[in-house]
C-alpha cells in the first residue's frame, strides 16, 4: 500500500491545503483589514506573496543536491540560532508581551520557523552520520537533544514556551526514528518532566492557559475566551456550514481568527466536513511524506523526509487540537493553510524537501534504519 503512496499525494494535497487556506484567510480576515489598514484584501495579498515566494523556495529545495543540503546544515543551524538571538535585540518585534520575530525594513519574519527547519537538517546529518553509535547514549540522545536546547532556551527568553517544546518534540521523534533506544528517551522523557512542569506553571499566564484548558467555561470572558469562541465556531458550524463568508465569529469575536485559529473559521463556515476536509489531507500528508522516507537511498534523505512530515503534520495536528480544546492554547499556526509568511514559505520548504528526497536518484532500500 505504502509503495503505491508518493509525490503525486503529497503534492495534490499541499496544492489543496495552500490554495484553500489562501481562500479562508481572506474570509477570516476581511473585516480585520479592512478596519486596520482600509483595504479587506491586504491579508489576502500578503500572503499571496509569501505563497510565490514559498513555491520558488520549494522548487529550490526540490532540486538542490542532497549532498549541498547536508553539508550546509551545520550552517544553517547557526544561521537560524543568530536569527533567534537577534529578537533579543532592538531588531526584536514585540507582540503580546513576547519578542518572537524580527524586522528589517518592511520585512518582518519569525525565526522559529527556520529554527525548526535547521534543527531538522542538522538531525538528519548527526544521527546519519553516526548510525553505528546510535546505541550509545551520548550520541543517539544526548548531542541531539544539545542541539535542540541551544535554540529552546533562546525561546523561552523571548518568551516562547511551546515554539520550544517542539523543538524537542521534534528531536525526541528524529532520534526514535533514527534507532535511538527507546529505554533512553523514556528515561530523559522523565527526567525532564519535573523541569517542563515547573516552567509550564512557573508563568502567571501559562498556569491561567492550563487553566483555562481544563475548564475554559469557568473564565468565558478572560482567559477562556479565545477557547470559549473557538468551540462556539465549530458548535455553529455543525455538519455543512453556514456557508462561505457568513461566519460571525471571525466579526471581531474569535481573536486570531486568520493565523492561529483559522480551522476554527473553517468549521463554523464549512462544517464538520470541510474540518474533515483539512484534516484528511494533513492525513495524505504525512502518510505520504513518511512514504517516500521509507524509500530513501540513505538514512540523511529519509530523516529529512520524516522530518519534513512532522514540521507538517504534527504541527498540523497540534493546531487542530489546541482550536478543538483537546491541548492548551499555544500559538501555532496551521502549516500551508493559516496566515503567516514565514510558517507558508518553510513550511513550502518542507514539501520541496520531501520531493527532492522522492527523486528517483535518491530512492533505495536501504532506509533511516
Amino acid at each position: 500500500m505504502l509503495n503505491r503512496i508518493g509525490t503525486p499525494h503529497l503534492l495534490v494535497s499541499a496544492t489543496f491545503l495552500a490554495g484553500t487556506g489562501l481562500v479562508m484567510v481572506y474570509s477570516a480576515s476581511a473585516l480585520r483589514a479592512e478596519i486596520a489598514f482600509g483595504s479587506s484584501s491586504i491579508y489576502f495579498w500578503r500572503q499571496s506573496m509569501g505563497l510565490v515566494l514559498g513555491l520558488g523556495a520549494a522548487a529550490f529545495a526540490a532540486h538542490l543536491p542532497l549532498a549541498t543540503i547536508r553539508r550546509a546544515s551545520y550552517a544553517v543551524w547557526v544561521v537560524a540560532l543568530i536569527a533567534l538571538l537577534a529578537t533579543l535585540t532592538p531588531l526584536g518585534v514585540e507582540a503580546n508581551h513576547a519578542r518572537r520575530w524580527l524586522a528589517v525594513g518592511d520585512i518582518v519574519f519569525q525565526p522559529l520557523e527556520l529554527a525548526k527547519l535547521a534543527l531538522i537538517l542538522t538531525l538528519a546529518r548527526w544521527l546519519s552520520e553516526h548510525g553505528s553509535r546510535l546505541r550509545d547514549y551520548r550520541v543517539a540522545v544526548g548531542a541531539p537533544l544539545l542541539l535542540a536546547a541551544v535554540p529552546a532556551g533562546v525561546l523561552l527568553i523571548q518568551p516562547d514556551f511551546g515554539g520550544a517544546l517542539l523543538l524537542v518534540l521534534f528531536a525526541g521523534t528524529l532520534c526514535f526514528l533514527a534507532g535511538a533506544r527507546l529505554t533512553h528517551l523514556g528515561v530523559t522523557g522523565l527526567i525532564a518532566l519535573p523541569g517542563l512542569a515547573a516552567l509550564a506553571l512557573g508563568a502567571g499566564y501559562r498556569e491561567s492557559r492550563l487553566r483555562s484548558f481544563i475548564d475554559p467555561w469557568a473564565d468565558p470572558l478572560g482567559h477562556g475566551y479565545q477557547l470559549v469562541q473557538s468551540l462556539l465556531a465549530f458548535g455553529a458550524g455543525g455538519i455543512v456550514g453556514s456557508g462561505l463568508g457568513a461566519g460571525q465569529q471571525k466579526l471581531g469575536y474569535l481573536p486570531e481568527a486568520h493565523t492561529d485559529f483559522i480551522l476554527s473559521v473553517v468549521a463554523e463556515e464549512v462544517g464538520l466536513l470541510g474540518v474533515l476536509g483539512v484534516l484528511a489531507c494533513f492525513a495524505v500528508l504525512g502518510i505520504s511524506a513518511l512514504a517516500i522516507a521509507s524509500r530513501a537511498r540513505d538514512p540523511f534523505a529519509a530523516l529529512v523526509a520524516a522530518g519534513a512530515s512532522l514540521l507538517l503534520w504534527l504541527q498540523g495536528l497540534i493546531n487542530a487540537g489546541v482550536t478543538m480544546g483537546v491541548l492548551p492554547t499555544k500559538g501555532t499556526t496551521l502549516p500551508l493553510f493559516s496566515y503567516g509568511r514565514s510558517s507558508l514559505i518553510v513550511s513550502l520548504v518542507a514539501v520541496g524537501l520531501v520531493v527532492n528526497v522522492a527523486r528517483p536518484k535518491n530512492r533505495g532500500r536501504k532506509g533511516w534504519r
